[in-house]
């Protein structure tokens, strides 16, 4: 089967150099990305660094309020909260949609390897990638335009709770390509109510582990 490339432009260039920052951690929450201090590292214009910047801004990946320069957002436990109930709405209803119309979702068994080979090589940056595109994969083969934005609207901040689980190992990616395995096979066998109940599993257990981190974060002593 034939896979059809992505056309990169040099916005979209610009745009993955500053998620593989944001992904590796070297951009922490708070960053400041100034568009003219960003078109210079990367040798490009300042409108060309301006169109990347506000693209991660429109995904959450970056959040500017009025007047201000971009910043990589520092989550709080309520975004953890209202994240994953967005996510679970949308996602619940794709995993659903395709089991009842017995479509196979290609993508996300490609990402299911990626995520495999991620974690054989321990690339971090690899796993929060191929795990965002095991999930990307339901929503997108809805081919649905408009749902298909509103999850874009929300991806970015997805990638970001996902560097919060790896980096402080907060759920082994072992568990978690076990529980991607098996929302996939029941979307594959046609179980709605089974996929639905995997994801919402699977989500709430996410959730969890990354509000209870931010808590112990916020109130060190209560760990000990």
């Amino acid at each position: 089967m034939k896979e059809t490339l992505r056309t990169v432009t040099v916005v979209d260039a610009v745009c993955d150099a500053i998620r593989e920052r944001i992904l590796t951690g070297e951009l922490g929450p708070e960053e400041v990305l100034y568009e003219q201090a960003t078109a210079e590292l990367y040798g490009v214009a300042r409108p060309t660094a301006k169109a990347a910047i506000d693209r991660l801004v429109n995904t959450g990946l970056l959040r500017r309020s009025a007047n201000k320069s971009a910043r990589v957002p520092r989550l709080t436990e309520s975004d953890v909260h209202d994240l994953y109930f967005s996510r679970l709405v949308i996602e619940s209803m794709a995993v659903s949609h395709l089991a009842s119309e017995g479509l196979r979702p290609e993508k996300a068994r490609k990402a299911l390897r990626e995520f495999d080979l991620a974690v054989k090589e321990g690339s971090v940056e690899g796993i929060i990638r191929s795990d965002i595109a095991f999930h990307y994969a339901f929503v997108e083969q809805l081919d649905s335009p408009r749902v298909l934005r509103m999850y874009d609207s929300i991806i970015g901040e997805a990638h970001l709770c996902m560097v919060v689980k790896q980096t402080h190992q907060l759920l082994g990616p072992k568990a978690i390509a076990k529980e991607h395995r098996e929302i996939y096979d029941a979307v594959v066998v046609g179980d709605a109510q089974v996929a639905q109940a995997k994801l919402s599993a699977h989500l709430h257990r996410s959730e969890h582990v990354i509000r209870s981190h931010f808590r112990e974060s916020a109130n060190p002593t209560s760990a000990s």
